[in-house]
Formats: C-alpha cells, structure tokens, sequence
C-alpha cells in the first residue's frame, strides 16, 4: 500500500486548473520528498489514479466541468483509492465549501493562497492516519485468521476425541467382561484374582471417563437431554451401594447411605443419576484417607430431590470451588500432604447432569473435616 511506503516515494496527486497553482504545490511537495502527480481537471486526476497509487490527493475546489467534490467522490469509487486520504483547497472566504469539506470521511481542506507550512503539517499528519488505519486494519485481519485457525483445530480436536472415545468404547467393555470373569474363577491364585480386580476396576474407571467425554461433548453441541422416566430411587441407591462398596473395601474404607422417608420415586434420568452419584463416590474415595467413611445422603428439600456426599479428605479453598467444576482444572492445597487433582471430567460431567435436570451442584465444608459435595435436582414425581 502507498502508505507503507517511505515518503520519499509516496505519490500526492495535485489537481488544479491553474497552472502557477499546480507548479507552487508540486514545488513545495518535492522539496518534501514527495513524488508529485500533476492533473488540471477531474477526469485527468481519475486516469492518473487508475495507473498509480496515490497515497493522498489535493483537489482544487472550483473547477470547470466537474468540482473537487466530484471528482473526490470517483476517486473514492476506485476500489484502489477507496480510503485515499483528500485534503481540498478552498478559498479563505468560502465557508460552505469549507464546512462540505469538513463532513467529508478521511478529508480535510486547506485555504487559498496555501501556506506551505500548514500544507505539509496537514500532508504528513493525513498520511501518518493512514498508515495507523491500515496498520489496524492488517492487525484486526491477522487476529480474525488466527482465530478462525483456532477455531478449526477446536474443531478438528474435537472430532478426533469424539472418534477415538467411540472406538474405545468396545475395547473397555471387553476388558471389563473378562476381568469379570477372572474375578469369579474358582481356580485363580489370590495374586491373579487380585490382578484381575485390579483390571476391573481400572477399566471400570476409563468406562467412566469415556462415557464422561461423551456426555461433556454432546453437552457443549446443545445435545445432553435428560432421558426421563419414573425412577425408584431407594433401589438406585442400593445399586450405587454395592458397586461403590466393593472399591471402598478394597481402600480399607467404608460408604454408608442414608435416605430420609420422602425419598421414593421421582422422575429422572436414571442412567445420568446413577453415573453423577458414582462420580462423587469415587472421587470422595480417592481423597479419604484409609479408614475413612464416605456418606451418601439423599433426602427432599423445597421440593427438590437433594444429594450429599460427605468426604473426609484435605477439604477443597474456597477460590476453587467454582472452577473445581471446569473443564481440565487441577486444584493442589499444599497445606495438606495428599493434593487434590482432577483430570477435569468426572466433575464436569456431574454440574452437566445436574444442569440437565435443571438444577445445580455446589460445595461445602465437611465438619471437622473434608468436603460435602452437595445437588440438588428439579424433578417430578
């Protein structure tokens, strides 16, 4: 662009149908360094701006044929001298075609006779807003393709987890079926019966995260609907009970549930319900200390369908307790010995599930010690 250019070479189109008015101009302006465009009319300026690029324009007001406002307004239709910058020469009494000028985008005037000071003060502070604005221009360009780049790998990101999370699927849950299997083999070792434990639960784990990732995705694509139905939730409950027992007795802990009488069936999502309250549970047993017990509580308040875990761990800052449910945060309280991280999913899936059902999940202190994960669900029933 003409403003990128040093201003030893940056072309100043004069147009002016007298003469001595044309030969004053281009003398001051060369003595600046400026490389000068000489047109006595309109149509001669705008061939001129056809064949060079222009970096600013003077235009003489009072022409024959056509005037300085024309002729500023074809050279503006140029796609090449769209924003070319126009300083119009008025004569001092003119004050119409002086306000005109002033109403004009990207123009300025100046009155006859010029003085040759303001002229190039008017010049260079015209060319240097030019160079800002393009300057912007290039720089709003840049930052919209890095975003745009950044979007697509998003995207592209995504659909790679996606794709590799629904191939994972399959794999798991053989693992899962087989270490099953190995678990209740009459004939294993304890050593090999306490492997395939350890197998089961480890795939039992990635079955969470991948199911976690799946839900987290459909979540952010506006696609996670509850799938309602009548659920009886004291039988949820148990069912939660005896699959999150046999972890905990493995940890030397120990889970106990409490229900108040009012919980019976509500409608929910039962398969949603059942994976939020296993993701608590496990993560409650992986920052309680040997020996610790684990509550599950579940009981009616205002209505709504309400779910307490109470841990016994190092206790969550308060400064985390609304990031704890993001997206990849990892918490570390170096106040304590045993660190709390997360690989930013199983707490993620549960504010999403709770979210489905219209309702919420929040934190508080467990006293004397730990932490109470705490939901609370929108239902009927």
């Amino acid at each position: 662009m003409a403003a990128d250019l040093p201003s030893a070479v940056q072309r100043i189109l004069v147009v002016d149908d007298q003469a001595e008015n044309r030969q004053l101009l281009e003398s001051y302006l060369a003595a600046a360094g400026y490389s000068v465009l000489l047109a006595e009319d309109g149509p001669q300026a705008l061939r001129a701006c056809e064949r060079e690029d222009v970096a600013l324009a003077l235009l003489d007001v009072v022409m024959p044929g056509m005037d300085g406002f024309e002729t500023s307004r074809r050279i503006r239709s140029l796609e090449s001298q769209a924003d070319t910058p126009i300083i119009f020469l008025t004569p001092l009494s003119d004050k119409a075609a002086q306000d005109k000028a002033r109403a004009l985008e990207a123009a300025d005037f100046i009155g006859k006779p010029v003085n040759k000071a303001e002229l190039l003060m008017r010049v260079k502070s015209l060319l240097w807003m030019r160079r800002l604005n393009e300057d912007l221009l290039q720089g709003h360009e840049l930052i919209r393709s890095q975003h745009d780049a950044v979007i697509r790998a998003q995207e592209r990101k995504e659909e790679l987890i996606n794709l590799v999370v629904h191939d994972l699927k399959n794999p798991i849950a053989s693992i899962l079926a087989n270490a099953h299997f190995l678990v209740r083999e009459q004939n294993l070792s304890e050593d090999a019966r306490e492997a395939s434990r350890d197998i089961h639960e480890a795939a039992d784990s990635m079955q969470r995260m991948v199911l976690n990732l799946l839900d987290i995705s459909r979540s952010e694509e506006g696609a996670l609907v509850p799938r309602l139905s009548d659920v009886d939730v004291p039988s949820l409950l148990n069912e939660v009970f005896g699959v999150m027992s046999r972890r905990a007795n493995e940890r030397q802990q120990r889970i106990s549930v409490e229900r108040s009488p009012e919980v019976k069936r509500s409608v929910v999502d039962r398969d949603l319900l059942l994976r939020l309250l296993e993701n608590l549970l496990d993560n409650a047993l992986k920052y309680s200390p040997p020996g610790g017990t684990i509550k599950l509580e579940a009981k009616v308040v205002e209505g709504f369908l309400e779910f307490c875990v109470r841990d016994e761990g190092p206790g969550i800052p308060g400064a985390y307790r609304e990031r704890i449910f993001e997206k990849y945060v990892q918490l570390e309280d170096h106040a304590v010995s045993l660190p709390r991280t997360s690989r930013g999913l199983g707490l993620v899936f549960c504010r999403l599930a709770a979210e489905a059902h219209g309702g919420k999940i929040w934190v508080e202190d467990n006293q004397p010690r730990g932490t109470a994960f705490k939901v609370r669900l929108r239902v009927a029933g």
